[in-house]
């Protein structure tokens, strides 16, 4: 198993499991400790439909616009180009377990992250483009359309 942990302004969080141990041909699997008040920002992947189970905590999850809130024991299903966003709303870290159907993400996690222990300094935004692109996801925030 290997720990990664998310460089400045890429959501602070902790990641899990993405070694080879955890994929199969389709499927990737990891897991992601979220600290209170933390953020996913709006995002949507290209081509992985997605899983995302919340062993414990508390969470406001939007999904095309539409705000659920999720406890420990929730989960929910994201299919392709859904626009999602997530919140930790509790005192507590969240810990969720994610199931992605299509290879991909895993770049972007891996290019917006450093091992454990690493001084993880601050991507630019094309950088963070960059990460985004090589992971088939898109970030509301990041898009050239984004404003307009």
């Amino acid at each position: 198993m290997s720990l990664r942990v998310q460089r400045p302004d890429c959501h602070g969080s902790i990641i899990r499991c993405w070694e080879p141990l955890f994929w199969g041909v389709t499927l990737r699997l990891g897991t992601q400790t979220i600290p209170p008040g933390g953020t996913v920002p709006k995002h949507r992947h290209l081509g992985q439909d997605e899983v995302a189970f919340l062993q414990s905590g508390k969470a406001r999850i939007s999904l095309n616009g539409k705000d659920y809130e999720l406890h420990g024991g929730g989960m929910i299903f994201a299919p392709v180009n859904t626009w999602m966003a997530l919140q930790n709303t509790g005192p507590d870290d969240i810990h969720l377990i994610f199931i992605y159907s299509a290879p991909g993400l895993e770049e972007y996690m891996r290019c917006t992250s450093v091992p454990a222990g690493e001084t993880a300094t601050q991507l630019s935004t094309d950088q963070l483009r960059t990460c985004a692109s090589k992971g088939h996801v898109e970030y509301e925030n990041l898009s050239s359309t984004s404003g307009k």
